[in-house]
């Protein structure tokens, strides 16, 4: 039997950069809430041990109502390798800052799934999967992107022993003495490839692209380089920097520019620099290839390959894939979402439409995150972007419902580092 909770002004759902972010402004503003799901979670059990961040260092750190925890701070405190700009933030590191953030500004978190979201007596009604069912005036949806893994048609009916997507790991454990087909071009096709080679893990990588783009190696930039393309949180240039910046601006663009500028090929496929000497020349490539079919014989995985330059074709056999095919955000494949309310929510190519409050079409119900993109920009890909709507959030909430005395102190994390 369900147990029905108390009510709650804001539900947060979500518990990676965005949620923990927003958490620790309301927090900080009075404004009560309560947040669920696993702190750091598909950082911590959706990517795999040794993969590097491909943002600046100085550009994924959590937003907190002083600016004062940063990734720096956070390794200068443990005396740890560090540097805003020229060496990669490992992902073991990231998720730890991540954790510690969780520690000091977000206690609370409840560790449980959100299964049904509906309308209620007073906003929402959420029910969870340990049973219990809240009443929510407000309900912020801060996700992240496991949810849209996308996968190329004609895979739904392989199983999941041969077939998986790159989001779904993890440990490569698993993939120990299989020969495995990595298919895609960006960071994550590279990074795993590269992850199963090291670990002597027999891998292929498969492009559609005809070749494999890398980012450049950072380097000290001269003041011209800076001055015609500045650097942003989320690339360099001055579109970037003004997307990065300022994403209220972008909201009232026409909605055409919105969607082009949140899926700009900029973006990628690109592959961090510090991956290049990991991949090229250790992990075989078949580059310039189109995927034309796939099946299953004898317990292998078949794919259908066609080069791009001539079309002739070529089958390639593999005891697994990995289809590193990105995501694609569509609202219907939030399965807490109950039917009629999501059919209630405006769109813009399966995202919500968002107003300047981040809030659908449907009173009360928010989204941040990689969902917002098509609304506020490309920002809300990046970590980097997990600040605006944390502040705005709490500014705007706090001027609509009413502040209560907050119930959480900020843990002061205690510094390793010797005076």
């Amino acid at each position: 039997m369900a147990r029905l909770g108390n009510s709650v002004d804001v539900a947060i759902i979500g518990a990676g950069p965005y949620g923990l972010s927003l958490t620790a402004h309301l927090t900080a503003r009075g404004v009560e809430h309560r947040i669920f799901g696993e702190p750091m979670g598909p950082w911590k059990n959706n990517m795999p041990p040794g993969m590097l961040l491909k943002s600046y260092p100085w550009a994924t750190s959590l937003s907190d109502p002083g600016s004062e925890f940063t990734t720096r701070s956070f390794c200068t405190e443990r005396a740890l390798p560090y540097h805003d700009e020229l060496m990669p933030l490992p992902l073991n590191r990231f998720v730890e800052y991540g954790e510690t953030f969780q520690t000091r500004y977000a206690p609370n978190v409840e560790r449980k799934t959100l299964m049904t979201l509906e309308p209620g007596p007073t906003g929402f009604r959420a029910s969870f999967s340990d049973g219990e069912t809240i009443n929510a005036r407000r309900v912020v949806v801060a996700v992240g992107l496991y949810p849209f893994k996308h996968l190329p048609p004609g895979t739904e009916h392989l199983p999941t022993d041969l077939c998986s997507h790159s989001g779904e790991y993890g440990s490569i454990a698993p993939l120990r003495g299989k020969n495995v087909i990595v298919v895609g071009a960006g960071s994550s096709a590279t990074d795993l490839a590269a992850l199963l080679h090291e670990q002597e893990i027999s891998v292929s990588l498969v492009t559609r692209t005809p070749h494999l783009n890398f980012a450049c190696r950072p380097r000290p930039r001269t003041l011209f380089e800076r001055i015609a393309a500045p650097m942003s949180g989320i690339g360099n240039g001055w579109t970037m920097a003004v997307c990065a910046k300022y994403p209220q601006l972008i909201r009232p663009l026409k909605q055409d520019l919105r969607v082009r500028l949140a899926n700009s090929k900029v973006y990628g496929p690109l592959s961090s620099a510090f991956m290049k000497d990991r991949v090229i020349g250790k992990v075989p490539l078949l580059l310039g290839r189109a995927l034309h079919g796939i099946e299953t014989r004898n317990g292998k995985v078949v794919l259908d390959l066609a080069a791009d330059d001539d079309n002739s074709r070529q089958s390639l056999r593999a005891d697994h894939v990995i289809f590193a095919t990105g995501y694609k955000i569509d609202i219907t494949r939030l399965g807490f979402l109950e039917e009629r309310l999501a059919r209630r929510i405006r769109r813009i190519e399966q995202a919500p439409l968002l107003s300047a409050h981040y809030e659908s079409s449907v009173p009360g119900l928010h989204f941040i995150g990689p969902v917002a993109a098509n609304s506020f920009g490309p920002v809300c890909r990046f970590v980097y972007g997990a600040s605006h709507p944390a502040q705005h959030l709490a500014r705007y909430l706090s001027a609509v419902l009413p502040r209560v005395r907050p119930t959480t102190k900020f843990q002061t994390v205690e510094s390793t580092v010797l005076s």
